[in-house]
């Protein structure tokens, strides 16, 4: 089989990507239906369906999807080579795109500083912040940053902000209304504050003590799949939450909110960033990969407000 013409890999990788013919085509410059016949010509060409197409949807079909991932990645390390053609002085430049989750994009932020601009005025940085756990891969990241248990075993991962710990907590009220608990177990007599993730699973409770781990199904009369809900609730002596310690630093300071069964709160393992084996790794990659793979400390300073009471951490767990 012969390659496929570029505009034909173009007009895929927009369509897939927009899901719609209509805005692909504007973005491609060309009308819907020329952009139809080259989607068309390109399936006739691989001998395969790549999209499911009613008069209200456009998606990818098993095939189409697996394709994305791989031109994704083609046309990326295309567009990086052309772009450092011209680097005579070996300046890095181009553009390096980051999937983060809304507790990494401020220290992103903070290491992707004034400094690192004057350094190297040539690359564009861009920060998609999603707490979804993506492919970045067939999304067309070339770098993405999650907590280390969330990554996928066949990427490569580097530590970028050190361990911190879950704590479990509640706020005076509640504790002076239903007491507290003593072990994680007693957690199932109290109402705590669900977490159900974009897969639908709820999330469980873990706690470890030395060699000991328990999960907890908790249980109580608020779910929600909203980080800034949850502080809220907890804050308004509504249940039990559990959070990254950085995130509640504040309210724990000031006694707002006191942090249950200390002994169990186990340590995790911080934010790593990680992208792809055996990629193509232009001269801008690196010199993002650099500043990034100095691991900082999770500090209260590292997360401003208005990303902690957005941010969450349990999103970029295991989905």
């Amino acid at each position: 089989m012969s390659l496929p013409p570029m505009n034909e890999l173009l007009a895929f990788q927009k369509v897939a990507t927009q899901l719609s013919f209509k805005k692909a085509a504007a973005e491609l410059n060309l009308t819907p239906s020329t952009l139809s016949h080259l989607i068309r010509t390109f399936e006739d060409r691989l001998k395969t369906r790549l999209f499911n197409r009613t008069t209200r949807s456009v998606s990818l079909t098993q095939s189409g999807h697996a394709l994305f991932g791989q031109v994704n990645v083609i046309l990326s390390d295309l567009n990086h080579a052309v772009e450092n053609l011209d680097a005579d002085d070996k300046q890095p430049r181009g553009r390096v795109r980051i999937s983060v989750n809304e507790v990494a994009a401020p220290i992103l932020l903070d290491k992707l500083d004034l400094e690192f601009q004057q350094r190297y005025p040539d690359i564009e940085i861009e920060l998609i912040v999603d707490n979804r756990l993506l492919d970045i891969v067939a999304e067309g990241f070339d770098l993405g940053v999650r907590l280390r248990d969330a990554i996928p075993q066949d990427m490569v991962a580097i530590p970028m902000v050190q361990n911190f710990r879950f704590v479990t907590v509640a706020s005076a009220d509640y504790i002076a209304r239903r007491g507290l608990p003593r072990t994680p177990t007693d957690l199932l007599g109290h109402n705590c504050i669900g977490f159900r993730f974009q897969s639908g699973r709820r999330y469980e409770w873990e706690f470890r003590q030395q060699e000991e781990r328990l999960v907890v199904d908790v249980k109580g009369t608020l779910t929600t799949n909203n980080p800034g809900v949850m502080m809220r609730a907890v804050r308004n002596g509504l249940g039990i939450a559990h959070f990254a310690e950085p995130l509640m630093h504040d309210e724990i300071a000031s006694k707002e909110l006191v942090v249950l069964l200390e002994k169990w709160n186990p340590d995790w393992p911080g934010l790593y960033l990680y992208f792809p084996r055996n990629r193509h790794m232009p001269a801008a990659l690196r010199a993002v990969i650099d500043v990034l793979k100095e691991p900082a400390a999770l500090s209260p300073g590292s997360v401003h407000q208005p990303a902690r009471k957005a941010a969450n951490t349990l999103n970029s767990r295991t989905p």
